[in-house]
């Protein structure tokens, strides 16, 4: 993990960005959700310095916890009964660097399972999702890698991912797969995965994006982009597995 609080990193296309560590973005927002909260009917700027230092200390613990019991998670789901059931369903073990998932290709088209502590779908009590991806063949423009079809996925997400106020699923489709997330709770089944799974190849095969099966990558410039890792998992322990092998 990157212990800079703020780093500058270039991209592939020469373009830089820079990255917050998450203590300083905690700060950031403490500071600006409390500071005039406190400051404002005390006009003692001391005092709430002091009471943004406190309440960025908790969120700081509680994401920390959060972090670790999540983390824990992400492997010890594999002796639940929800991932035993699909494994025995042609599902694989998949392992890059510490993360792991389950993995098999069903007409041509690669679909990915994991557990995310890391939450995109909204709901109570549930303190991570499972993400499923299905893939499709990465929308590239005209096969020019630093040209995404931006507006072509915005219109599917726009049609496909509807629900406004609540989105305890969200159907998302990125560069190269349809991410369906929803809460997982420890009653949570194996079927309810399939279920989702058939949902969205069928949302798919209502669409014009073709299957990509990531174990057979026929062309060698999306084989190469693979093996440098842009159809892995979008998540935390990948984040970490890139960043401490790019180095």
């Amino acid at each position: 993990m990157e212990n800079k609080l703020i780093t500058f990193k270039k991209l592939e296309n020469g373009r830089y960005f820079f990255d917050l560590h998450k203590y300083l973005i905690n700060f950031i927002i403490s500071f600006i959700l409390i500071f005039p909260l406190i400051y404002f009917p005390t006009k003692n700027s001391i005092f709430a310095f002091l009471c943004v230092i406190i309440f960025g200390i908790i969120i700081s613990i509680f994401i920390e916890i959060s972090d670790y019991v999540g983390k824990k998670f992400h492997h010890k789901i594999f002796e639940k009964k929800i991932f035993k059931d699909l494994r025995l369903r042609n599902f694989e073990k998949e392992k890059i660097g510490k993360y792991e998932g389950l993995i098999k290709t069903e007409n041509g088209r690669t679909i990915r399972i994991f557990y995310n502590w890391n939450k995109t779908a909204e709901g109570p009590l549930s303190f991570g999702d499972i993400e499923i991806n299905i893939f499709y063949e990465p929308q590239f423009i005209e096969n020019d890698f630093n040209r995404v079809n931006i507006n072509k996925l915005k219109a599917l997400n726009k049609k496909y991912d509807k629900s406004f106020w609540s989105k305890t699923k969200r159907i998302m489709f990125t560069l190269d797969c349809l991410k369906v997330c929803f809460n997982y709770y420890p009653w949570t089944k194996s079927d309810k995965i399939e279920r989702e799974i058939i949902i969205g190849l069928k949302i798919l095969n209502d669409t014009d994006l073709s299957p990509f099966d990531l174990r057979n990558i026929k062309n060698k410039d999306l084989r190469q982009k693979e093996l440098e890792g842009c159809f892995y998992p979008d998540m935390q322990f990948i984040w970490e597995y890139l960043e401490k092998n790019c180095r």
